[in-house]
């Protein structure tokens, strides 16, 4: 372990020698008095091996009350020339020379910058190793004088301390006793000193890394990004309480400057933390408290420093003078706090003046003015931040978790309003479409009956009416009425893009048509990709177009067969009918205006698609050719073939 920072030590009474006491092995004896011998020097020695009594000097020896301590000298005596001063505790344990039982020595705290040595009968028994300055001073001592039982325990303990002479030391009580009358007392003190600071900024650092990982996710929360700088500088700002001798892996220097910067840095993060809780900045503060963070940082940068003892003597001044601007900025905050209904403004306003008083005691704890036999307390003000600033990310984390609920819950009831909106404006969508529908149907159909059917009915009514048709006449035109209802009413049957259906239904109505003509039809129809554009009015073209295709051959050619057959060329499926009849000229047919022909081309157009002739004397061949995929003005009329 290494000396350096404050410590406490017990000692032992010289003057009224143990053995008077005749303790029982396994007793503890408290001893409170020792004899103190100081011996200046210059600098730094190590320890001897041995040391006999009779060769330390026999003038300046002085009965002392344990705990002792040794105020600072802020300004050395220059004319002795002395810089270091050698104290010898002189403990007289001769009362229990008779005891076989293995005895321990235990300091609860001592306190030096230097090292410390334990010399049982002149014989070293413990030295403190590493750094003179952060030497392991908050860690208790349990040492065995006499490690085996048939070694009886010395009669005579000297306790060698090294110190600077303007530093200041203190050292502690002494116990003296059996393992199991004294390892209670020293893990207590272990705990207390040592194991808490370390387990409370440890946990503090690792809730504040958590709370840095939820800043990344959302980076305007600059309350976690506080929190964990908070909780890495209290984990710096303890660090020396816990951690010493040869364990600290950055020099003296650095580490002492660490020290310093980290708590002006914590009080100014604080303050920081406070302004976002309460939402009432004070620019004029903020600027004075940044300021002179930052000149007090830059000034006891080790480059800058001559000497690092200049700046560890400096240290515990300085912590003290910390101590008014602290006032200052959490009483500032305190008055903030209270004046808004936030519970946890208030809590951390709270919290300060309870860190304040513990800080406060030890600035007089680190400068001897109270019993160095005390414990630090600034590690408990961490450890009660901890759990502070824990509540407030709890709080915050809960909260979050119930906001997110209640916008859920906000959430859900709007998307049902909308889904319930959404509804109404579908069903009156629907009916809308429904009804635009049936009136398109309806013009529709009555569009074609007046091309078709109307038209067919008047001319007979006309024919009748002057009595120039017969009765067979009468019959065939009435028929042909039939047909052109049957043919409609089939264009609304659903026939779900199929083509091959569509036809079939075609041939059902015209088949005994065709066969009572004594005109033979033969079917060829082979499937055909589906047309996933063919709707009601397609496949009204699509009938129209075949039976006045049919018509034609049944008025006009003396054919004795009819094929229909289906085809798939040019991306489109064709529908073919071909007779062996006289044939007829197209192009005159055409040119003549022939409606017949005309209206088949214009259908064929509504629907994408083309009609085309090829008249022989061995027949004619009629082609229909609907698109797979219909667009905007995508048909095509196509002349004779």
């Amino acid at each position: 372990m290494l000396a350096a920072a404050p410590v406490l030590l017990p000692c032992a009474n010289a003057a009224e020698p143990v053995a008077q006491q005749s303790p029982e092995a396994d007793e503890a004896v408290h001893i409170t008095r020792a004899e103190l011998l100081s011996v200046p020097g210059r600098g730094y020695t190590a320890p001897p091996r041995n040391v006999q009594e009779a060769a330390l000097p026999e003038k300046g020896w002085r009965k002392v009350n344990l705990p002792y301590t040794v105020g600072r000298e802020l300004v050395p005596d220059e004319g002795s020339g002395a810089r270091t001063v050698t104290d010898w505790y002189r403990i007289d344990l001769s009362g229990r020379a008779s005891v076989r039982e293995p005895q321990l020595l235990y300091l609860p705290r001592w306190k030096t910058l230097g090292h410390i040595a334990v010399y049982g009968d002149g014989t070293l028994l413990y030295q403190s190793h590493g750094s003179p300055i952060h030497n392991g001073y908050n860690h208790p001592l349990l040492l065995p004088l006499n490690p085996t039982a048939d070694t009886p325990p010395p009669k005579t303990v000297l306790i060698r301390i090294d110190r600077l002479r303007n530093s200041g030391s203190g050292f502690s009580t002494v116990w003296v006793g059996s393992e199991e009358s004294l390892s209670w007392r020293y893990q207590i003190r272990q705990l207390l000193q040592v194991q808490l600071p370390f387990m409370g900024s440890a946990a503090f650092l690792a809730v504040g890394a958590f709370a840095f990982a939820v800043w990344v996710g959302r980076r305007r929360e600059l309350l976690y990004l506080l929190f964990f700088a908070i909780s890495a500088l209290a984990f710096f700002r303890t660090l020396h309480y816990y951690a010493g001798g040869s364990y600290i892996p950055i020099s003296d220097e650095w580490f002492e400057w660490m020290t310093v910067s980290s708590l002006l840095w914590l009080v100014i993060l604080i303050h920081l933390f406070l302004q976002r809780l309460h939402q009432q900045p004070s620019v004029w503060l903020t600027r004075i408290a940044v300021t002179l963070a930052v000149a007090c940082s830059v000034s006891t940068l080790p480059h800058l420093s001559s000497k690092i003892v200049s700046l560890y003597l400096f240290t515990p001044l300085l912590n003290l003078a910390v101590l008014p601007v602290a006032v200052l900025i959490f009483t500032v905050n305190l008055r903030k706090s209270l004046g808004t209904q936030q519970t946890e403004g208030r809590l951390v306003a709270v919290w300060t003046v309870f860190a304040l008083a513990l800080t406060s005691y030890d600035g007089l704890l680190q400068n001897n003015l109270v019993s160095p036999e005390s414990v630090y307390m600034s590690p408990y003000a961490i450890i009660s931040l901890f759990f502070v600033f824990s509540y407030i990310m709890f709080q915050r984390y809960t909260g979050a978790f119930a906001e997110v609920g209640r916008l859920n819950r906000g959430l859900a009831l709007r998307l049902k309003e909308r889904e319930a909106e959404l509804e109404q404006s579908y069903q009156r969508l629907r009916a809308s479409e429904n009804q635009h529908m049936l009136s398109a149907e309806r013009r529709r159909l009555m569009q074609d009956m007046h091309d078709g059917l109307g038209s067919s009915l008047i001319s007979a009514i006309r024919s009748v009416e002057r009595g120039a048709m017969t009765e067979a006449e009468i019959s065939h035109v009435l028929k042909g009425c039939m047909e052109d209802l049957r043919l409609v009413i089939d264009s609304m049957e659903s026939v779900d893009a199929d083509l091959l259906l569509l036809l079939a239904t075609m041939r059902f109505r015209l088949a005994p048509r065709i066969e009572s003509a004594g005109i033979t039809l033969q079917w060829e129809v082979q499937p055909v990709p589906a047309l996933d554009w063919l709707d009601p009015d397609g496949a009204l073209h699509i009938l129209r177009i075949v039976q006045e295709c049919v018509a034609n051959v049944l008025r006009h050619t003396r054919a004795t067969t009819i094929c229909v057959s289906t085809t798939v060329v040019d991306e489109g499926v064709c529908v073919i009918v071909e007779d062996n009849g006289g044939g007829f000229d197209v192009s005159e047919a055409l040119r003549r205006g022939g409606r017949g022909l005309r209206n088949q081309q214009r259908r064929a157009q509504e629907i994408g698609g083309t009609v085309s002739w090829e008249a022989g004397a061995a027949g004619t061949r009629f082609v229909l050719w609907l698109p797979l995929e219909r667009t905007a003005g995508a048909g095509r009329v196509l002349g004779v073939a």
